[in-house]
């Protein structure tokens, strides 16, 4: 009563073994590890993180796992939850953009919490994640929910059903049931997304972490899913995109393959990933001008960035910080102003500032059409700055996707993970983590394995 999608899902997932994972993908799991912890810490005394473990806290169970940073433990779904809100709230965390948008580290805090509370060995938790990254990407890569109107963790809770259902050992119908328990009663609209945006933009994903690992958890149990959760009269492709059908590529492990967590790209700004790249173009520019006064910005990108980071009126005049995080005029703002754009200028609402407002109302943004038809392979951000004496003054840089494939270089992964919690562990500290990340795979029981990010 499963075919198609469902079984090819579980099928690769339940074939899936640490042996077939490449040495560079092991590593860059290890460095997608240490960014969550350290972006997740970074944000911990952020409000949406304090809500989402004081919620968290008062629950009790018998399959737990710790909430990072307290030495407490809760439920896996309410531990997956209030970890996952540490990883996202900054927008400092991993992302992947191609013909949709994703962030496949909102996960890894469930994900990690299964493997926790079963006792296994970090090649196992590695090789659930590299499952649950590869499931992400693909769909990210094929199918375009975000454009018919719904959200990331529409697949974001069918990967993480999937790796949480591996570490639980389900077989392969029972690995199917989780997928129709996690995706049909869970459905999430894009409206988390559009206009002014709430707190819970960065709770959306872990959200979607949470329903997958109970969906894992009731498929073990023997519920059974809704089946034909793809391709039946009310399933997912005909509830959310008028009937076409897709299907995405996975790897069948003769051939050589780019692994999805090899792929996605570990952030340098505490923006949304469509900003990154405008905000490193700004400070280019900001240093041509020297200190020259602007009279007008054109800012020219490509279609999918203007349509997430320019598109909504409120992108314009952010009153909160997750639109803030989501605006590439108050990204490129910020950027020329202050040389820098950083979860200090969040937290201090740089985005109501007066100067900051002033250079907003001076920009205009282009849709270039050979800036568009170049993505995903090439990204170009082009920021042309007209100065009180008529001069212009371009700035423009381009990103390949093999760029972003090679990736944040380790020592920089480490320095940004030291940056950000530097406020909560000491220097020794941060190197024992770091050190334990390191070796995770080689560690054959990560039951308390979390206690290393205790700091309080």
């Amino acid at each position: 009563m499963f075919n198609g999608l469902e079984r090819k899902l579980a099928d690769f997932t339940n074939d899936l073994n640490f042996d077939d994972i490449p040495e560079t993908a092991i590593t860059a799991s290890k460095m997608r590890i240490l960014d969550s912890v350290g972006v997740a810490i970074a944000a911990f005394e952020a409000k949406p993180c304090k809500i989402a473990r004081d919620l968290a806290c008062k629950v009790k169970g018998t399959d737990t796992a710790q909430i990072w940073g307290t030495g407490k433990r809760s439920s896996l779904e309410d531990v997956a939850f209030a970890n996952g809100v540490m990883v996202r709230y900054l927008d400092l965390n991993d992302a992947w953009r191609t013909k949709d948008a994703h962030h496949p580290s909102d996960y890894l805090p469930a994900i990690l919490a299964v493997s926790e509370s079963f006792e296994l060995s970090g090649q196992k938790f590695i090789t659930a994640l590299t499952a649950a990254y590869e499931i992400m990407c693909r769909f990210t890569d094929n199918v375009p929910f975000n454009e018919a109107g719904w959200d990331q963790p529409v697949t974001g809770s069918i990967a993480t059903a999937l790796a949480a259902g591996k570490l639980m050992g389900l077989e392969r119908d029972k690995l199917m049931h989780s997928i129709a328990l996690a995706i049909i009663p869970n459905l999430s609209t894009y409206q988390t997304r559009a206009g002014e945006l709430s707190m819970w933009k960065g709770c959306a994903g872990p959200n979607g972490a949470r329903n997958g690992v109970f969906a894992a958890r009731l498929a073990r149990e023997g519920m059974s899913g809704p089946f034909n959760a793809f391709e039946g009269i009310f399933g997912v492709w005909n509830q959310t995109l008028s009937g076409k059908k897709f299907d995405i590529n996975l790897p069948d492990f003769t051939s050589p393959w780019d692994w999805g967590i090899e792929q996605t790209n570990i952030k340098t700004h505490a923006v949304r990933d469509s900003c990154q790249l405008p905000i490193f173009t700004a400070i280019d520019l900001k240093e041509k001008l020297n200190g020259k006064k602007i009279t007008s910005l054109n800012i020219e990108t490509y279609k999918s960035a203007w349509e997430g980071a320019v598109k909504d009126p409120e992108l314009w005049a952010p009153k909160t910080r997750e639109t803030a995080d989501h605006s590439m005029l108050f990204s490129v703002a910020c950027a020329l102003a202050d040389g820098k754009v950083v979860p200090e200028s969040f937290e201090e609402k740089r985005f109501l500032d007066d100067d900051i407002i002033d250079i907003i109302k001076r920009c205009e943004v282009t849709v270039l059409d050979e800036f568009s038809n170049a993505t995903p392979q090439k990204r170009n951000c082009r920021i042309i700055a007209t100065t009180e004496d008529a001069e212009k003054i371009t700035a423009h840089r381009i990103v390949t996707l093999e760029e972003i494939k090679r990736g944040m270089p380790k020592a920089q992964v480490i320095e940004k993970f030291k940056e950000n919690t530097k406020r909560f562990y000491s220097p020794a500290q941060q190197n024992d983590i770091i050190d334990k990340v390191m070796d995770i795979d080689q560690n054959q029981n990560l039951k308390s394995f979390s206690e290393n990010f205790r700091f309080n």
